[in-house]
């Protein structure tokens, strides 16, 4: 999942026509939120395997920034345009969704509708923190990061010298040698 956060004096949405087939059904083809963090979020194929672990991870990082600016209102704003591999519709719109429950706990949470074109309008703050993007990943993802991890050994000398286990000269450290094979 690819996000951008935008700390805003406004953002404002007009629906103008459906995009996709499965589009979000609509009452409110107009909104706006004032003082609000605007996320523009793309839901990934990588995300539909763990798309809870995602969502989570979505959630602790946008309340976290929210918190930092002290801000109470998210407007969610799904942007195919921030990523080049995107998620299949029904995968995405569930993201949105439980994303959208997740926040609304702690804040006023609204979200343009998903699958339709749309004009927007914004102003964004432009201050050291206004403008913010991340790259969220569920826990597969992680663990798979993980795995890449490679370690290295050292040994220290009682003079404090720190030489790479590779170069030691293990001749008179037997037991040491032992260990670290």
């Amino acid at each position: 999942m690819k996000i951008l956060l935008l700390h805003t004096d406004y953002i404002e949405y007009e629906a103008k026509e459906k995009a996709i087939d499965g589009a979000d059904k609509i009452d409110i083809k107009k909104d706006r939120l004032d003082e609000a963090l605007a996320v523009f979020v793309a839901v990934e194929k990588d995300d539909e395997d763990a798309i809870n672990e995602t969502v989570k991870n979505a959630s602790n990082e946008i309340e976290e920034v929210a918190r930092n600016l002290g801000v109470d209102k998210i407007m969610l704003y799904p942007y195919a345009h921030l990523s080049s591999n995107l998620s299949g519709p029904d995968a995405a719109k569930e993201a949105l969704k439980k994303l959208k429950e997740r926040l609304s706990k702690r804040f006023t949470v609204k979200s343009s509708p998903f699958g339709w074109y749309k004009a927007f309008k914004l102003s964004c703050k432009g201050h050291p923190l206004a403008e913010l993007s991340r790259e969220i990943k569920g826990a597969g993802e992680e663990e798979e990061e993980k795995k890449k991890i490679v370690s290295s050994w050292f040994i220290l000398t009682p003079e404090g010298e720190l030489i790479e286990a590779e170069k030691f000269d293990f001749k008179e450290h037997e037991e040491l040698e032992k260990f670290y094979r």
